[in-house]
């Protein structure tokens, strides 16, 4: 009888421990700081939207790579960015069969942009007190389509414009206005959202209309690359009527292979949580490999405990 009973014990044991692993496996991406799902609520409707500290993630759907070296930028899926704070979104795409494919250059990722699509739709209607800006660049050519890049993208969020502003060419001007909608920045030729496409320079810093952009991404000097990302820091800090998009991104070349981002990124983004948080200064737009809850919340929070 006693032994029946140490089996029993040991057998209930097992299964609370099976039954516990399971949990958590499954809920640990939503295990999130309560504030991230929804932290522009704690910040004032009359706030202007250019002077907000905004978490980005670079490639957000970057979540595949070749050979576990080139192509991914993302652990989280693009869900989990958006519970972590992140509001500023890359899409890469391309046109396949007249179907939308997330991408990284020649890195298909396995995802449908429509299933984004509903996702974003979806945690906006959850969440109305946020509003997003979604980066849209053709990164490659489209295969076997009928219809333009431009066209297909209207196709694809018509059903969704309540949301997705298709033909608001700027940003309002508070985050009042911009609750509860998402914008697009067009890196594609076209007449959808904000026009981001003809003057955008390959790996370089430059204003382009109401931008500032500084992505210099191909670098040969890590150290070079901090300097970018201070010196746009001090950027917005000092012309408060531009967007400024701050790429974090970065590979190191030459040598082969070339340090990709994932090894870049840990030498980064605790240098980048540390500096931050030196001052209360505003960031503008931070575009990151690899963005975890840390380093996002040390970004949003600017927006609420200095306002």
């Amino acid at each position: 009888m006693e032994n029946k009973n140490k089996i029993l014990i040991a057998f209930i044991m097992i299964a609370s421990t099976i039954i516990v692993s399971i949990f958590a496996f499954f809920s640990f991406e939503r295990n999130y700081d309560e504030v991230s799902i929804n932290w522009m609520s704690k910040v004032s409707d009359d706030v202007n939207i250019l002077d907000l500290s905004i978490p980005g993630a670079h490639d957000s759907g970057a979540l595949h790579s070749i050979a576990d070296v080139a192509g991914k930028c993302q652990d989280l899926s693009i869900s989990s960015q958006l519970e972590i704070g992140v509001r500023f979104l890359d899409l890469r795409l391309q046109l396949v069969n007249d179907e939308f494919q997330i991408v990284h250059s020649f890195v298909d990722q396995n995802m449908k942009f429509e299933i984004v699509v509903e996702e974003l739709y979806s945690f906006i209607k959850n969440y109305s007190s946020e509003f997003l800006i979604i980066s849209i660049k053709e990164d490659n050519s489209s295969v076997n389509s009928t219809v333009a890049f431009d066209e297909a993208l209207i196709k694809a969020l018509k059903p969704y414009e309540d949301v997705f502003m298709i033909n608001d060419r700027k940003l309002p001007k508070t985050l009042g206005e911009a609750r509860s909608k998402i914008y697009i920045l067009s890196r594609f030729s076209g007449d959808i959202g904000i026009p981001a496409y003809f003057g955008w320079n390959d790996d370089d810093s430059f204003e382009l209309d109401d931008l500032y952009i500084q992505d210099n991404y191909n670098i040969s000097d890590i150290e070079e690359k901090k300097t970018d990302i201070l010196n746009t820091i001090e950027y917005a800090k000092n012309n408060p009527n531009k967007l400024v998009i701050n790429f974090v991104s970065c590979y190191l070349d030459p040598g082969f292979p070339p340090t990709y981002a994932g090894t870049t990124a840990l030498n980064i983004n605790p240098w980048l949580k540390d500096e931050i948080s030196k001052n209360n200064d505003k960031l503008g737009i931070m575009l990151i490999d690899f963005i975890d809850e840390e380093l996002s919340k040390a970004i949003y929070m600017r927006n609420i405990v200095w306002k």
